[in-house]
């Protein structure tokens, strides 16, 4: 009886820790940009930004609205995400999941000039603020952003 208890004890252990690992957040919702804890890169760029996102989420794919209707579609699974941006350039993405956080690599053609873009989006505070912190490489230099959302 003993051995039977270890041994259910044991599958417990493995399947929890297991399930464990493969859990990863839910960005679902409603997101509004909170100026106040971002560091959007210029001071000027905090009074003037007012973005709103609304995100749906399944196993394999995460959807983004931005209040102008625009919407992209990424694959979840590490294959590439094509995507038309607003003004009219693609973008190539790739997402992956790195425990809970969600990591992008972007390559943008606008006007036939690159622009690549890493990020990794987490969620903090309970689920109520999603963070994203974006590195952009431009021809015209380096810049970096770290976004904070409130969930409505």
């Amino acid at each position: 009886m003993r051995g039977f208890f270890l041994a259910v004890l044991a599958v417990v252990m493995v399947f929890g820790i297991s399930v464990r690992a493969h859990a990863v957040a839910d960005f679902s919702g409603t997101w509004a940009l909170d100026g106040s804890k971002s560091d959007l890169g210029t001071p000027a760029a905090k009074t003037q930004m007012k973005v709103v996102l609304v995100i749906k989420q399944t196993e394999n794919t995460l959807s983004i609205q931005r209040a102008t209707g625009d919407v992209a579609l990424y694959k979840l699974d590490g294959s590439e995400s094509l995507n038309t941006l607003p003004n009219g350039g693609q973008s190539k993405t790739v997402m992956t999941w790195s425990g809970d956080t969600l990591v992008g690599k972007t390559v943008s053609t606008i006007n036939g000039s690159e622009m690549k873009m890493a990020d990794k989006r987490s969620l903090s505070a309970g689920g109520r603020e999603m963070v994203l912190e974006l590195s952009m490489h431009m021809p015209s230099g380096e810049r970096k952003q770290r976004l904070v959302y409130a969930k409505q």
